[in-house]
């Protein structure tokens, strides 16, 4: 129950940090504080969710707002969220998907609210590993490029050059001239200096490590613990979900977690909880891990431990390597897929795996099963050695087989777990199962991944959870939430709020419906039509932002468009996003018209106001791509329960997309423009008037 106490120090936070902005309280954003409020302080009881098992059931004190663009919703969320940790000793844990809106909390709203209220808490922006130096992989990786060694096959120059960038950042280090964090670093590393550097949570050391009281990495994690609002992004959290959570971040029980950009978060889950086995590249590492424990044995003279299990692991392994062929042998299957960009791929139907290759995956199950054997004990035995104060091989050799062999753990493991799911699999199972060929290439992957993230959610987060908070202006189909329910795994109805932008729209701006725009479905037609609108659209509007859903699409409008046009817009592809919206703001400052031609990736999290946007031009209503595996398996099992896979699933991601980008229009009370839709089934098809209805209210112009 919301105490009175906990009403007032909320209700004192809002309207100090309103009177020192001299701003108004909205409507909306007073809905969002108290409908986060009562939930976070247990108001509303929990309905049965027809679970035979009550802990199926989320245990977490949840709340899922919709807050449409100018609610004010970071403010919305902070004083509720912070007020109620405080009360119950709780970490708040707000989580982005976007480097963006990361900067904005840190460098703006989290100050602003310190400053301007009587709130008292401090803050840090949490990251992973693989954002600091780790001492003993950079010496392991010194070593390996001075010897030439396998594992960074590069040109010589090449390698020469990524080992005096080494050289300066230890130097640097240890000088105390840098804090280890590649961030504050003005030259940003690359991918081969980046894994050359860092470590991962399978190869690091923990408090075993020789250099743990000087680790920057570590030292990160003590300053988290002091905290009381960690600002970190959703991969982190699911990361530190997988490793079983408290590993990373604070104990999910003693959290609260916070996730603004919320429609991004089942998505996420399913990239962290996915599988693939690569077959042609496992059998070779295989032959390595082989190698390796060979050379391991010797080195730490350790033949009494585990000289012995050397000829069966040899044994497994040639066992092993042939099993891999023999699967491989079995997948002479029907590609589907375009190819290009994308791999091609076959999808078992309705989720069930031929028996000839679950088979296989059995056996190939019993020959890992030693060899994972073989990796813990030996893996047991190196943490014994670190444990000693002088060990027989030399500290810096046992931190060096320590890191390789928690790598080669890793890899058999999750090769174990791809196959277990493999041999489970059957019709009621939401998890889909397919093949990869990546084009040109003559390896095989074997993928699994649910393609419902709430099972996932469900288990490793709400069950887990003190509280937690979704916000995104984009959770529903136009008010619908049936969707996000089901891929959040939030079933509970009290927990949700949809609160209206709080624009003008019908003043703000129009939704503009050419009356003879082509039908986007007729690919060769419509882009014809581009070609020929555009130029004049974008003549009429200073400031344009052109979005596409196909690459291909957008590249072949741009190389047809007449040179004077192309002179004026920004192409993604390119130069960065960075550099696009730098440019489109030095073009606009400078009195010349400028237009951005983007994909996906710019319909969101970006914000150009004013003047710097005053068209926002769709191309085609962005549907998914109709040849993954994922949506394929998606829209199998909707109909298999008698559902209609478009209705249920395919319309409300597209209407959810397109809301995300008419968004980029009006982001202030005084912003004005215009939203042109050039695809002539949002006036034809029947299911037309929903994806308008679900647009913000704007004024509508069909001529």
């Amino acid at each position: 129950m919301l105490t009175d106490q906990q009403k007032q120090l909320i209700q004192q936070a809002y309207r100090d940090y309103l009177a020192a902005r001299e701003l108004r309280p909205r409507s909306g954003q007073r809905q969002m504080i108290a409908h986060i409020a009562r939930r976070l302080a247990g108001d509303e009881t929990l309905p049965d969710s027809g679970a035979d098992d009550a802990e199926e059931r989320p245990s977490a004190r949840l709340a899922v707002v919709e807050a449409g663009t100018g609610t004010g919703k970071t403010l919305g969320y902070l004083i509720p969220a912070l007020v109620m940790a405080a009360d119950e000793k709780k970490q708040v844990v707000l989580s982005t998907a976007t480097v963006a809106l990361q900067g904005q909390l840190m460098d703006k709203d989290l100050p602003d609210l310190l400053k301007h209220t009587d709130l008292k808490f401090d803050y840090a922006l949490g990251k992973g590993r693989g954002r600091f130096f780790c001492e003993v992989k950079t010496e392991q990786a010194r070593g390996e490029l001075s010897t030439e060694a396998t594992l960074f096959d590069q040109p010589a120059a090449v390698t020469q050059a990524l080992l005096e960038r080494i050289d300066t950042l230890t130097e640097s280090f240890a000088g105390q001239q840098w804090d280890g964090d590649l961030d504050n670093l003005e030259d940003q590393p690359d991918a081969a200096l980046r894994r050359a550097i860092t470590a991962t949570s399978s190869d690091c050391l923990g408090a075993l490590c020789s250099r743990y009281n000087e680790c920057p990495y570590f030292a990160h994690r003590a300053r988290l613990k002091e905290v009381d609002l960690l600002v970190v992004n959703h991969d982190l959290v699911l990361s530190d979900l997988a490793l079983g959570g408290g590993v990373v971040l604070p104990d999910p029980a003693e959290t609260l977690f916070v996730f603004d950009e919320a429609h991004h978060l089942p998505e996420k889950a399913l990239g962290h909880f996915s599988l693939r086995l690569e077959l042609s590249a496992f059998r070779q590492f295989i032959e390595q891990v082989n190698r390796h424990s060979v050379k391991m044995v010797s080195e730490l003279q350790a033949y009494d431990d585990l000289g012995d299990d050397l000829s069966d692991l040899e044994f497994q392994a040639r066992e092993t390597r042939d099993q891999l062929r023999q699967i491989s042998d079995l997948l002479d299957l029907d590609w589907q897929g375009k190819g290009g960009s994308r791999p091609v791929f076959y999808r078992f139907p309705l989720g069930q795996v031929p028996e000839p290759l679950r088979i296989g995956l059995i056996e190939l199950t019993q020959h890992l099963k030693p060899i994972t054997g073989f990796l813990n004990k030996a893996h047991k035995l190196i943490g014994q050695q670190l444990r000693m104060t002088n060990p027989p091989a030399g500290q810096p050799v046992v931190q060096s087989w320590s890191q390789q062999i928690g790598q080669d753990l890793e890899l058999v493991q999750g090769a174990v777990d791809l196959a277990r799911q493999y041999q489970q699999a059957d019709a009621e199972t939401p998890n889909a199962f397919w093949v990869e060929k990546a084009e040109g290439k003559d390896d095989l992957a074997l993928m699994c991944s649910p393609f419902l993230a709430g099972g996932v959610l469900n288990h490793y987060l709400w069950q887990r959870a003190w509280g937690a908070v979704m916000t995104s202006a984009t959770l529903s189909a136009g008010g619908d939430f049936s969707r996000f329910r089901v891929h959040s795994g939030i079933h509970d109805e009290t927990a949700y709020l949809r609160v209206p932008g709080a624009f003008n729209y019908a003043e703000q701006g129009v939704i503009w419906l050419p009356a003879n725009a082509a039908n986007a479905g007729q690919q060769d037609q419509h882009t014809q039509d581009l070609v020929q609108r555009l130029p004049g659209l974008l003549a009429e509007h200073a400031a344009t932002l052109v979005l596409f859903s196909s690459r291909a699409q957008m590249e072949s409008v741009y190389e047809q468009l007449p040179a004077a046009t192309q002179q004026a817009v920004q192409c993604q592809g390119q130069k960065s996003r960075e550099a696009i919206i730098e440019t489109h703001q030095r073009l606009l400052a400078d009195n010349q018209s400028s237009a951005i031609f983007g994909l996906a990736s710019f319909s969101e999290g970006i914000d150009l106001p004013g003047s710097a946007l005053t068209q926002v031009i769709i191309a085609k209503l962005p549907f998914s791509v109709p040849d993954d595996p994922l949506q394929a398996a998606s829209a199998e099992w909707i109909e298999r329960r008698g559902g209609n896979p478009f209705m249920q699933l395919t319309l409300p991601e597209a209407i959810i997309r397109l809301t995300q980008a008419v968004g980029r229009l009006i982001r202030k009370d005084d912003d004005h423009g215009r939203v042109v839709i050039l695809d002539a089934r949002v006036r034809t098809a029947r299911y037309g008037s929903m994806v308008l209805d679900a647009l913000p209210p704007f004024r509508r112009d069909f001529s």
